[in-house]
C-alpha cells in the first residue's frame, strides 16, 4: 500500500450521534444534517447514505454542484436544500429533474433573488420548493425581517413557489446566549407577521429551522420543527459551546474521525542538535527523534505561533504495546513532521519503524482530539476537517465503542503514557 496516512470514518459513530440528536429533539422535529464541502471532506457519497439511514429527512449543501452529488449519493431518498443564492438553472440541467421530483429545495435571500427564481420557474415550467432565510444579525445571506415578510407574502401568492421553510442562522450561537435569544425574537417576528399568509395546513407543514450544532445543544426552544446541524453528526462542536446547562453534553457524542499513519524512521541525536528548518527546537539532552510522513500538504496544521519550537502531540502505539503521547518538535514540513520519543522505549531504536501513530484520535480526552489539534493552530474543527487533503485515503469502519483514556492535555515538550487498550484499532476497515 502506497498511502502515507489514512483517515478512518466510524459509521457506527454517525449512527450513534444521529440517535442522540433524535432523542434530544423528539420524534416530531425533522433532522437536516449539513453535508457541504463533500461532507466536510469525508466523502458525501459514503456519508450521505449513512445519514439518511440514520434518520435524516433532508440534507443541506451550499452549491448546486454539491446538490447534484448529494442527490445522486442518496438516489433521491430525501430532499436536498441548497443554501447559496441561486438565480439561474439551465433547462438541460440534471437539477431540473430533481426540481420536478420535489427533491431540490432552494433558498430565497432577497426580493431580487425571488424575482430571478420566479422567472426561472416560469421558463422551466416547474414549481420551486423554497425556504426563506431571515437575516437576524449575521449580515451575510438572507433578508432583513421586514423584507422577509414581504418575500413570504409574495411566495404564498405565486403559483410558481411552494413555501417549505423559513430559517435563520445566529451570529453568536456558540458564545452569547443573550444575543442569540434576541436574534430568535427577530425570527419569531417574521413567523408571526407571516402567519396569516398561509393556510393552517401549510403552516403546520412549514419547516422552521434555526438550530445549528450550537443552538441545538444550547436549548430546546431552538429546535422548532427542524434542526439544521453540521459537525454534531461528526461528534464535534460541543467542546467550544459556552453554555451552563446544554441539552446535549459533550460526552454523549462520539467522534467519527481517526487519522493515522506510521513511523518511517527513528534516529538518535546528541544534546544541542537542532531539528528542522531554522533550528527552532534544540535537543535539551541526547534524544530520539521519530519521522512521520505527514505534513502541511496533507492538512496537518501549523502551530498558532509560527515561532513555537514545540507544537501539537501525536499518539503512539509503541513497540511494547503501550500507548504514549509525544510532542511534535521542530517546524511542520510539507510532507513530514518530527516527534520526540526520547525515553519511551528501551529496546532497539529501529523498533519504532512501522509503529502506528494517531494524528487525530477518537478519544475526547486525548491531546490528539480534533478540536484540541484545531485550537492549537487557531482553527475551528470545521476548518481543520475541510483542510485534510482529499488525496488521503478514506476508509470506513464499524466500532462498538471507544474507550477513553481520560488523558489530560499535555504541556508543550512533555510526554505521557497510558494503557494500550484506550484505542487500538479494533475492526477491519474497507476503503470507502
Amino acid at each position: 500500500m502506497q498511502d502515507t496516512s489514512t483517515i478512518d470514518i466510524d459509521l457506527s459513530a454517525i449512527d450513534h450521534n444521529m440517535s442522540v440528536i433524535r432523542r434530544t429533539v423528539g420524534p416530531d422535529c425533522a433532522l437536516c444534517p449539513i453535508v457541504k464541502a463533500d461532507a466536510y471532506g469525508l466523502g458525501v457519497t459514503r456519508v450521505a447514505r449513512r445519514l439518511v439511514g440514520a434518520g435524516a429527512q433532508m440534507l443541506a449543501v451550499y452549491s448546486l454542484r454539491q446538490a447534484m452529488e448529494t442527490a445522486a449519493a442518496v438516489n433521491g431518498a430525501v430532499p436536498v436544500l441548497v443554501l447559496m443564492p441561486v438565480t439561474t438553472i439551465a433547462r438541460e440541467d440534471e437539477l431540473v429533474r430533481l426540481m420536478l421530483a420535489g427533491q431540490l429545495h432552494l433558498v430565497v435571500h432577497d426580493e431580487a433573488n425571488l424575482a430571478a427564481l420566479e422567472a426561472c420557474a416560469i421558463s422551466l415550467g416547474v414549481v420551486l420548493p423554497v425556504h426563506v432565510e431571515v437575516d437576524v444579525g449575521m449580515s451575510r445571506g438572507g433578508a432583513l425581517p421586514d423584507e422577509a415578510v414581504r418575500i413570504i407574502s409574495r411566495i404564498c401568492q405565486s403559483p410558481r413557489f411552494s413555501l417549505c421553510g423559513v430559517f435563520a442562522h445566529f451570529s453568536h450561537a456558540r458564545t452569547d446566549a443573550a444575543l442569540t435569544a434576541r436574534q430568535l425574537e427577530s425570527y419569531d417576528y417574521v413567523i408571526a407577521a407571516s402567519r396569516g399568509f398561509m393556510s393552517e395546513q401549510a403552516f403546520e407543514r412549514l419547516f422552521q429551522h434555526v438550530a445549528s450544532t450550537y443552538t441545538l445543544a444550547r436549548d430546546a426552544r431552538y429546535h422548532r420543527t427542524m434542526v439544521r446541524f453540521g459537525v454534531a453528526w461528526l461528534g464535534y462542536g460541543l467542546d467550544e459551546l459556552e453554555a451552563s446547562s446544554p441539552v446535549i453534553e459533550r460526552a454523549q457524542l462520539r467522534p467519527v474521525v481517526r487519522w493515522s499513519t506510521t513511523i518511517v524512521q527513528a534516529k538518535a541525536i546528541p544534546a544541542g542538535a537542532a531539528v528542522g528548518y531554522g533550528g527552532r527546537w534544540v535537543a535539551p539532552r541526547a534524544s530520539t527523534i521519530a519521522l512521520i510522513p505527514v505534513g502541511y500538504s496533507d492538512g496537518y496544521p501549523m502551530p498558532r505561533n509560527p515561532q513555537a519550537s514545540v507544537g501539537a502531540c501525536v499518539r503512539l502505539f509503541m513497540p511494547d504495546g503501550r500507548v504514549a503521547h509525544a510532542p511534535v518538535v521542530g517546524i511542520v514540513n510539507m510532507d513530514q513532521i518530527t516527534v520526540d520519543v526520547t525515553g519511551l522505549h528501551a529496546g532497539d531504536i529501529h523498533d519504532w519503524i512501522g509503529c502506528s501513530v494517531e494524528l487525530i484520535s477518537r478519544d475526547i480526552h486525548a491531546p490528539t482530539h480534533l478540536p484540541r489539534l484545531a485550537a492549537e493552530s487557531g482553527m475551528i474543527p470545521h476548518e481543520l476537517l475541510t483542510r485534510l487533503n482529499p488525496r488521503i485515503a478514506r476508509t470506513t469502519s464499524i466500532t462498538a465503542n471507544v474507550l477513553s483514556s481520560a488523558t489530560s492535555g499535555l504541556m508543550a515538550g512533555s510526554i505521557s503514557t497510558d494503557s494500550a487498550s484506550s484505542e487500538a484499532p479494533r475492526s477491519a476497515s474497507a476503503v470507502g
